[in-house]
């Protein structure tokens, strides 16, 4: 990846947290010329269209966009995505990084859209500082994911488990049912999990489980019980007893907090 340049960044054109509503589609429209474009999702899901096909965006996920790209084009009517939707205008466009990256962590995202749409409305603040701090941080982001991220060196079979945990994290999954995915036996998936990534297939599972929930405190308020149950955990005292476990705080405290 080239090291990055910023001199091209002239401007912010627009900046801010974009909700789709429920039972509409985005539509997919194509980047203008002069203008380089970052969608963060920050919850819900939806799609963009990439490599041919269509691929599946997500909280954290990072999509960069250069002039004649579509934006994205399919949302969940379940869980319509939210993003930060941010356009610089640029001399020339100069995308430095993947087009799809992520960012691993959705507080810290979500934070990060929250201060930027906030200082894109501060009449105080610089057009062109800001403009080189919010494309530099963001391309910070997708570089540490493309650099530091497990990748082109999992075994095909390990990667498809992953797509598929993280794209239903809510589901039912059974030690069986990723074995199916990978075509693998339980100990042999077990291993690949160990070797690979350092965890096993149940603790992988509960930490994007627990990174939904934080998502759901974030940006909605529903009931605990509810939020569990949208994570795939049997009720609140399970999704209280595993949140504080993980992170020293209780779901309340932590909404608390973010609030």
């Amino acid at each position: 990846m080239p090291g990055p340049h910023l001199d091209h960044v002239l401007a912010v054109q627009s900046c801010g947290h974009y909700h789709q509503h429920a039972g509409t589609q985005p539509g997919g429209p194509r980047l203008a010329e002069g203008r380089e474009k970052v969608e963060l999702v920050t919850a819900g899901r939806g799609w963009v269209q990439h490599g041919g096909g269509l691929a599946e965006v997500t909280a954290g996920s990072l999509i960069w966009h250069v002039p004649g790209e579509r934006m994205i084009q399919r949302s969940d009517d379940a869980a319509p995505y939210s993003c930060l939707s941010i356009t610089w205008v640029v001399s020339a466009p100069n995308r430095q990084c993947p087009r799809l990256t992520r960012w691993d962590d959705p507080d810290a995202a979500l934070a990060c859209t929250r201060q930027l749409s906030a200082a894109a409305g501060d009449e105080r603040i610089d057009r062109r500082t800001l403009a080189m701090c919010s494309y530099a941080q963001l391309l910070w982001r997708a570089h540490l994911h493309a650099a530091t991220a497990a990748g082109s060196d999992l075994p095909r079979p390990l990667a498809e488990v992953l797509t598929a945990l993280q794209a239903d994290p809510a589901r039912d999954w059974a030690i069986g049912d990723m074995c199916s995915l990978a075509g693998w036996g339980a100990s042999r998936l077990h291993a690949a999990f160990r070797d690979h990534l350092r965890t096993t297939p149940h603790q992988h599972l509960l930490e994007l489980r627990l990174r939904r929930a934080r998502e759901m405190l974030a940006l909605h308020d529903d009931g605990l019980d509810a939020i569990a149950r949208a994570c795939g955990m049997a009720g609140a005292a399970v999704l209280c007893r595993r949140f504080r476990r993980a992170t020293g705080v209780t779901p309340g405290a932590y909404r608390r907090r973010l609030r």
